[in-house]
């Protein structure tokens, strides 16, 4: 590692995803906490494509993490879309920079190239597991001769390439973790260039974070056995180390790392985005897994996170996913917007349920959000809340049905009379507002003896087909005194 700590006025860091499915949680915090980094020293993001695994990369990967990044707000000043001095960006366009480094590990020595075949591997990994070795290959292909490696050609062996890992220990520091000596014995020869010529990810991974001049590589933990390998190459190559710092594991409520294989959508950033969580909600809870300020705030904005972020409050343990706490969260932003925000921000699941066009009317749209009110979790809550503002075609909650409106045929008779006559009053008034409408209903329950959450909650069955919602004097009001006398009748009919 260099001797002399990096000027962080000069800070550049990189976030280097594989192309290979959606942006993990994980990933849009390694993303966030590198972006923060530079963003609070003046730096340099850089966003770089870790291609190298051509069976699993796509194009359309890719362009969803670029889709996912942008959604978070997290623009980066140099990337494979947008380019920039030390380019290209994707590593699959780099391939003849890493050559030219391969060549001179090979000339110097530092490299070989092995000929065994997958079934004479596994042979030295049996052997290995029976002498409990900490090393899983023997370094048999070292010292050939030309003869063998002839030998080998003519069979049609295609090499790999493997690193000539130091017998000396190596030395990790990190602004996390603080310093740990790897012992070299637990350090086999590690394959640098695949048998079809493609570099792997320790020999690109270090070699592009010195020629774009990376300066502070910020990633998860699960890179920590690379750490020392990429090390011993980058010493190998008399290439300048960056300071590392590996953040915590994103876990699960059981403790168990949060993963694409166990946890499917439940990790990909995309799917809040669907859902309808706010980009501001998904940083702000992001930016608190292996982060905090204090042991008080919970909620920071954009420009609090960049002020206040540094690697010293990153803690060294797993943080938990807590699916409440960003429910929380999102619930707060958006009641942070406005109603006409709010309304612009929910239309979009309106329109795709074909609820709303352009020719809705927009103060009525914004009056039903007024009228929802502080009840969203997520934008997506809108449907549930407020679909039957739109259409009757509703189901009565059958739950709802029993308690309200009677298991028995007196209550059942009983409730029939109580919306016959709310129909009634409700057609005769002559003014169809809020106050007269509550008055009205008010006047009958109270004079007949019938208590108010009876009838409200008999009335809301019927117009809604549910027992939760706004006001029932809201909804009675936004429905039109047409709408809510036809859903009244319908329900004493079904009754």
């Amino acid at each position: 590692m260099s001797e002399t700590p990096i000027p962080y006025n000069q800070v550049r860091v990189r976030m280097a995803p594989s192309p290979t499915g959606f942006l993990h949680i994980g990933g849009a915090r390694t993303a966030l906490f590198n972006w923060l980094f530079a963003k609070h020293h003046e730096g340099t993001f850089i966003l770089r494509i870790d291609d190298t695994d051509t069976a699993r990369s796509t194009d359309e990967s890719m362009q969803e993490i670029y889709s996912a990044l942008k959604w978070l707000g997290l623009e980066w000043d140099e990337g494979g879309d947008i380019g920039g001095p030390y380019g290209p960006y994707v590593q699959s366009e780099r391939k003849s920079i890493y050559e030219k480094y391969i060549t001179q590990l090979l000339e110097s020595g530092n490299a070989y190239r092995c000929y065994c075949t997958p079934d004479e591997l596994e042979e030295i990994r049996t052997a290995a597991r029976a002498a409990k070795s900490t090393r899983s290959y023997d370094g048999r292909c070292r010292e050939l001769t030309q003869e063998k490696i002839e030998g080998f050609l003519v069979d049609g062996r295609k090499p790999t390439v493997r690193i000539k890992m130091p017998d000396a220990p190596i030395r990790v520091d990190d602004l996390i973790l603080g310093t740990r000596t790897i012992d070299p014995a637990t350090l086999e020869d590690e394959v640098i260039v695949r048998s079809n010529g493609m570099p792997n990810y320790n020999l690109t991974s270090i070699i592009d974070d010195a020629e774009m001049q990376i300066t502070h590589v910020i990633r998860g933990t699960e890179h920590l056995n690379n750490t020392p390998k990429q090390i011993a190459i980058a010493n190998a190559l008399g290439l300048n180390i960056p300071q590392f710092a590996h953040i915590p594991l994103v876990l699960d409520d059981t403790g168990s790392k949060l993963s694409k294989r166990h946890h499917g959508d439940l990790v990909a950033v995309n799917r809040y985005r669907e859902q309808g969580y706010l980009p501001e909600a998904m940083l702000n809870f992001v930016a608190r897994l292996g982060w905090s300020y204090d042991d008080k705030q919970e909620i920071f904005s954009v420009d609090e996170l960049i002020e206040k972020f540094d690697l010293d409050r990153v803690g060294k343990s797993g943080s938990v996913f807590d699916i409440k706490k960003l429910e929380w969260l999102n619930s707060h932003y958006i009641n942070q917007l406005d109603v006409s925000a709010r309304t612009d921000a929910v239309m979009p699941f309106w329109e795709q349920e074909g609820l709303v066009d352009s020719d809705t009317n927009r103060d009525w749209l914004e009056k039903i959000v007024e009228a929802v009110g502080e009840r969203l979790t997520t934008l997506q809550n809108i449907l549930p809340q407020t679909r039957y503002f739109f259409t009757d075609d509703f189901e009565y909650e059958p739950k709802a049905v029993k308690k309200w409106w009677g298991g028995s045929d007196e209550k059942k008779q009983k409730t029939r009379e109580i919306l016959t006559n709310l129909g009634q009053i409700l057609e005769d008034i002559s003014t169809f507002d809020l106050e007269t409408v509550e008055a009205a209903v008010w006047k009958y329950t109270d004079e007949n003896d019938i208590k108010r959450v009876a009838a409200m909650q008999a009335m809301r069955i019927a117009l809604t087909g549910l027992s939760f919602g706004p006001s029932l004097f809201d909804i009675v009001v936004l429905l039109g005194r047409d709408e809510v006398l036809k859903r009244i009748q319908r329900s004493v009919t079904y009754l």
